[in-house]
């Protein structure tokens, strides 16, 4: 059987049974979906045809987009334990409250029973740890954002109780990675947390970057300048950032470009975010497109203090060919180029975005010559395959 182009010669991977535990629906959905989503969605599809995909996940069978069952020679759903439970359950176990949520007795059996089956099993989501112990055989595992790190992360955004509670929480979490199965290639999104996250569990950790979509610019309709953020609305460290955007740098750009206006877009915003509407201030919750966004602004800014991972919403932007004006922390691995500036202070990145929204007809005109080009889903992919081949083949 002639292998994919993309796979080496030499490679084995072709042909063979994988089975994929998702910790939720694999889909690109602007309301349900999620960074971790998006990427077990896009690995499905860009797999091989060679290799038969069985996939095990938790939610609802009808929330399976149509790409991925038909993708897939069989797909395995379970309903989640209720939030109320799972929150109870998660006061006296090592799991955090999304992962009691996932862990429900049907989804050990069955792991154990396809992985016995599988030739090799890929793990996928930061709610997955758990079930490496109920593995058969060969397996990767992506976390996306070890937990552990994210957890202490949310603890920095939590006062009293909460905080230390979350700290607490951080340990338990670090004691269950700690027991992941030693054959289990473990893997991050981000090669900052896989450095970080390696030294935590004393065994390598590989950092897989995601792929970036491309759409061809559109010019925007005239009107007055607009400045975009795009993310997860219900992420604290983006309400952080979009608070520090609003509060912070809206007022300093308003004072030499009063007609600018800010849009905020991403999915489920938080009360908090809602709060922050205002004149010249459009929060745009669920959208359909990131694309349609960032064709509507002249210049994308993010503000971040912290964060994991890798920010995806600034690699599309550039992608997409628009100015971004970035926080060191928001454009972490992300190479230097003509489009994005990073600065730190709020009065410097209003600087930043005035200047470019002063040459925005300019940079608009030759926008789509500057298009910045990223490695796709099939190269993301293809460093997938060479993981899931290199379990199969230590295990052999």
């Amino acid at each position: 059987m002639p292998l994919p182009a993309h796979v080496s010669a030499d490679t084995t991977i072709g042909g063979v049974r994988l089975l994929i535990v998702a910790d939720g629906i694999p889909n690109r959905d602007p309301e349900l979906g999620d960074g971790s989503s998006m990427i077990s969605f896009e690995i499905i599809r860009s797999l091989p045809a060679e290799i038969a995909v069985t996939l095990v996940t938790l939610g609802s069978t009808h929330d399976i987009p149509e790409v991925v069952s038909a993708r897939c020679e069989r797909v395995v759903t379970f309903g989640k334990r209720r939030h109320e439970v799972a929150l109870f359950r998660s006061l006296f176990s090592r799991l955090q409250v999304a992962a009691e949520e996932r862990s429900v007795a049907g989804v050990r059996a069955c792991v154990r029973e396809l992985s016995a089956k599988s030739d090799v099993t890929l793990l996928h989501g930061p709610h997955i740890p758990f079930v490496g112990r109920y593995v058969r055989g060969p397996m990767v595992m992506q976390v996306v954002d070890p937990w552990s790190i994210r957890m202490e992360m949310e603890a920095r955004h939590s006062a009293g109780l909460v905080g230390a509670y979350k700290r607490f929480k951080a340990g338990r979490v670090l004691a269950l990675e700690q027991s992941i199965p030693a054959r289990a290639r473990l893997l991050t999104v981000g090669r900052e947390d896989a450095a970080r996250w390696s030294g935590r569990l004393h065994r390598a950790v590989r950092g897989i970057a995601n792929g970036v979509d491309h759409a061809e610019r559109v010019p925007r309709e005239p009107g007055p300048p607009v400045v975009c953020f795009v993310g997860s609305l219900n992420y604290a460290p983006n309400i952080d950032s979009v608070t520090i955007l609003v509060e912070q740098i809206a007022p300093l750009v308003w004072r030499d470009l009063p007609e600018t206006r800010f849009t905020i877009a991403g999915r489920q915003p938080a009360k908090a975010v809602t709060d922050l509407r205002r004149p010249g201030v459009e929060i745009l919750a669920n959208v359909p497109s990131m694309t349609d966004v960032f064709n509507s602004a002249d210049v994308a800014a993010f503000p971040d203090r912290e964060g994991l991972g890798i920010r995806n919403s600034v690699r599309e932007a550039l992608g997409a060919g628009i100015p971004v004006v970035a926080t060191a922390a928001a454009a972490r691995e992300v190479e230097s180029q003509e489009l994005l500036t990073t600065a730190e202070e709020p009065a410097a990145i209003a600087a930043e975005i005035v200047r470019l929204l002063r040459a925005a007809g300019s940079t608009a005109e030759n926008r789509a010559g500057d298009v910045v080009t990223w490695r796709s889903w099939k190269n993301a992919t293809a460093e997938y395959l060479d993981e899931l081949e290199l379990a199969h083949a230590t295990s052999s």
